[in-house]
């Protein structure tokens, strides 16, 4: 892999820390509740550094494609060059037809390197499809990670929020009731 298709990889993953990052900075500077553990946030910074950090995420899925795609054009230069080795051999085989025994021969070879062509063209696609597949599912993975984590620090933030609200409408409420 060159380090052009290693780039959008550590790109994504960066910029997929780099906002969690924030978001861990815009709850821990958020506005503190006297005599309360809660804080105030605003929840549009929130959804903006989500929205952000979902744009940020198909990039794995990109490289994933791009990996399908390479093992494609793989498969078909394979093919071909097994089909130019099998009509090589063809050629061989017909300038030896005088003798017979150099014909079976040319015929085995032929049989012999189309089987090897076949057999490293496999080889070829199953190496490309497992490769492919772990790069998905390396992706999902840490799309997962990364969503789960922040679904936790949302909820979190959610119930903080409300915790906060509950305060300041029981001390309303409060207040309310000492003034009748």
């Amino acid at each position: 892999m060159t380090s052009q298709q290693q780039a959008p990889q550590v790109r994504g993953r960066l910029e997929v820390y780099d906002l969690l990052s924030q978001l861990e900075t815009l709850t821990g500077s958020a506005t503190k509740l006297p005599l309360t553990r809660r804080a105030v946030v605003n929840p549009a910074e929130i959804q903006d550094l989500v929205v952000r950090l979902r744009r940020s995420l198909p990039s794995d899925i990109n490289e994933a494609q791009q990996i399908l795609r390479y093992r494609d054009t793989f498969l078909s230069q394979a093919q071909a060059d097994a089909k130019r080795l099998r009509a090589t051999a063809e050629q061989e085989a017909m300038q030896k037809v005088s003798d017979s025994q150099v014909l079976q021969d040319a015929a085995k070879d032929a049989d012999r390197i189309k089987a090897e062509a076949q057999r490293r063209a496999e080889e070829i696609l199953v190496e490309a499809d497992a490769q492919a597949r772990r790069r998905i599912e390396g992706a999902n993975a840490h799309a997962v990670d990364v969503l789960s984590r922040l679904e936790e620090e949302l909820h979190a933030l959610l119930q903080q929020a409300r915790r906060g609200l509950d305060v300041l409408n029981s001390e309303r409420e409060s207040g309310e009731n000492g003034a009748r």
